[in-house]
């Protein structure tokens, strides 16, 4: 279902032809649930199982001059839906065209309400109830992505919530009409024909420009449902689409308190949703395995907790982690699949064991001006380094230098079984985690170690895992103007301020 489609009218059913028909021998249509401008969607019963199920039919006196490019979107989105098996995405059971030239679809029966409609009644949710819709929403999409997939039209109206058992906010990840499979050729892309294609108030700039979209695309609209959850409104909404695609592009979303003063959303989870909305691909999330793990840090969740596991001795996207004096690499799309996340990302990097770096520990996080975000810095700081070690641990604790890897097992070490709750784990000792400031001279800078990003933009604090006081990190400072910096550091000498050059004319 879509903003354009309505639920039928009472009586409708009554007259209409496709009512009582047995659709490929095998779907009887009972009754419709919904019509848009291009298809309807009715219930219906699979034959000869007795099963309930949605069959979403197109349009047969649909006359559009893209007709030959409609109908192969829709047997593309049937075909790559049919092949998405995750527990948030609705479930295809068959597709086909009759003998009298009727394209349906048909696919799990859903009694639930669109996320659309969920916060229109709400007006805007909690902060844990937005995050958990929005996790449900990343682990959907990483499937997809993982087979080189990107949905492209991801929007509230898009996302159905059902109650499945005591869950009464199920997520189940709508409408693949859109779908791109990010390795065909741009010869065969469906959009090429001069089709506007999208919702507006959900598309990345780059959408909106006809660039390469890639699986940050689908961030971008994860980034802007998650604003609408959390205040009630979208960042962008003007008279026109022409207007909101022009906003999508040139300005920032407002802050969230500003949109609905109402609204109480922590700075953690507000900078979670403002990177997601990036204008630039490369400063948001690479994948949507760093979204959930972010989505997880800012709820206290365990960045491992319900991760997937590696197939075929590969790295799992839930749980590898790159270390971080590793090399970036190049951003993960839909082309190469689930990626590991490095320092630049989700800032959750492994300790590493190269004895020239040590290990940076926690989400990299820029120190900005404003005390809501000094407030994130301090609080997804403490939350990341406590569950970034314990969810490292549970996956290669031989990796860990050996005064961590002894702290991190007494740490996770069980307790014997007793009525009362375990006690929260202590925190890591202070001489593990050692928190360096980087300053410049004017500010801005990008600080790398080892070719690494640790900081885009100075002042920001950097966290150390195992720190030895002792130790040597050579840092490179670069800002456009100026002259690239080098200079060795101690992670005792903190705070470190470096006077930037002007560069020659």
């Amino acid at each position: 279902m879509s903003d354009s489609v309505s639920a039928a009218p009472k009586g409708q059913s009554a007259t209409d032809p496709f009512v009582g028909r047995v659709i490929d021998e095998r779907f009887k249509i009972t009754g419709l649930i919904a019509r848009g401008g291009m298809g309807r969607v009715y219930r219906a019963e699979q034959l000869p199982l007795g099963r309930a199920c949605a069959v979403k039919v197109l349009n047969p006196n649909y006359t559009s001059t893209q007709d030959a490019e409609f109908h192969k979107r829709f047997f593309l989105e049937a075909s790559i839906a049919s092949k998405l098996t995750h527990p948030n995405t609705v479930t295809i059971f068959d597709y086909g065209r009759t003998d009298d030239d009727i394209y349906y679809m048909a696919m799990e029966y859903l009694d639930g309400r669109t996320l659309h409609r969920a916060i229109r009644q709400a007006g805007f949710f909690p902060e844990e109830r937005a995050a958990h819709i929005a996790r449900q929403i990343c682990r959907a999409l990483r499937e997809a992505h993982s087979m080189g997939v990107i949905h492209r039209d991801l929007k509230p109206a898009n996302i159905l919530l059902v109650e499945h058992a005591d869950e009464p906010d199920f997520v189940k990840v709508l409408d693949f009409g859109l779908v791109k499979q990010v390795t065909e050729s741009r010869s065969e892309d469906l959009t090429q024909a001069g089709l506007f294609m999208g919702s507006p108030k959900y598309m990345a700039p780059e959408q909106v420009r006809g660039d390469r979209v890639d699986a940050r695309t689908d961030i971008y609209a994860l980034g802007v449902i998650l604003y609408e959850m959390a205040c009630g409104k979208v960042p962008f909404d003007r008279p026109n689409s022409v207007h909101i695609l022009m906003a999508q592009v040139q300005e920032q979303p407002p802050p969230l308190h500003v949109a609905n003063p109402q609204a109480t959303v922590s700075p953690a989870l507000e900078e979670v949703i403002m990177r997601c909305m990036a204008k630039d691909p490369e400063q948001r999330f690479r994948s949507m395995e760093e979204v959930l793990v972010a989505l997880k840090l800012v709820s206290g969740i365990s960045p491992i907790q319900g991760a997937s596991r590696p197939r075929d001795g590969a790295a799992g996207a839930g749980v590898a982690i790159a270390p971080a004096s590793g090399p970036s690499g190049s951003l993960p799309t839909s082309e190469t699949g689930p990626q590991s996340m490095s320092a630049s990302s989700t800032g959750l990097t492994a300790p590493s064991a190269s004895p020239s770096t040590g290990s940076v520990l926690a989400w990299q996080q820029a120190v900005p001006k404003r005390r809501s975000r000094k407030v994130l810095a301090t609080g997804i700081v403490m939350a990341a380094g406590i569950a970034g070690v314990s969810a490292y641990a549970a996956i290669r604790v031989e990796h860990l230098p050996a005064r961590m890897a002894q702290a991190v097992a007494a740490r996770a070490a069980p307790s014997p079984a007793s009525a009362a709750p375990a006690p929260p784990p202590p925190p890591p000792p202070a001489d593990l985690i050692v928190k360096v400031r980087i300053s410049t001279d004017p500010d801005g800078a990008t600080v790398k170690e080892n070719g690494v990003p640790i900081c885009s933009s100075t002042p920001c604090d950097v966290l150390y895992a195992d720190a030895d006081p002792s130790r040597v990190h050579e840092i490179t400072l670069s800002l456009a103007g100026y002259r690239v910096e080098t200079k060795a550091i101690r992670v005792g000498d903190s705070p470190i301020v470096v006077q930037l050059t002007s560069a020659a004319p």
